[in-house]
């Protein structure tokens, strides 16, 4: 498998902002705003992640999409992306409110919701930390790798 230094680099990135940006301390800081403030600090975030990573060459800009695994390798990176700025889960739930229960299933049908409860109902995780590494840091990471290698042009297969 080839991978590029800005594909490793983007998959350390999406680690990296999905440990902070699912950090206790953020969560509990952006429950302070209302829906609309929170919306806008969202899209601001969205924004500045994005440039700030077509800045360092990380996001693919005037890519031409010519494959379906080139297709589903952007859909891959796409998913890791908003897994870690996705608010929606089980977990945001516990930190802000200490429960989960009574939360609609459409509310965590989201990026990061579905992959908490794929963790955790699937795979049997219990503990809140370790869910939380796997969700936010450990699968937007290996999702981007290999959505990365599904885009670059040289495959083994």
């Amino acid at each position: 498998m080839r991978i590029t230094k800005e594909e490793m680099f983007l998959a350390v990135a999406l680690a990296i902002g999905g440990f902070i940006l699912s950090s206790r301390e953020f969560i509990l800081w952006l429950n302070q705003y209302n829906p609309l403030q929170s919306l806008f600090i969202y899209y601001l975030m969205m924004y500045s992640a994005l440039y700030v990573l077509a800045k360092f060459g990380l996001v693919i800009y005037k890519f031409k999409i010519d494959s379906p695994t080139k297709v589903l390798g952007l859909m891959m990176i796409t998913f890791a992306f908003f897994i870690i700025i996705d608010w929606e889960s089980c977990y945001i739930n516990e930190v802000i409110t200490g429960s989960c229960s009574n939360m609609s299933n459409i509310y965590f049908g989201s990026e990061d919701g579905a992959t908490w409860w794929f963790w955790s109902v699937y795979m049997g995780i219990t503990n809140i930390e370790y869910l939380r590494l796997l969700t936010y840091v450990f699968t937007p990471f290996a999702l981007s790798l290999l959505g990365a290698y599904l885009v670059s042009e040289v495959r083994l297969f």
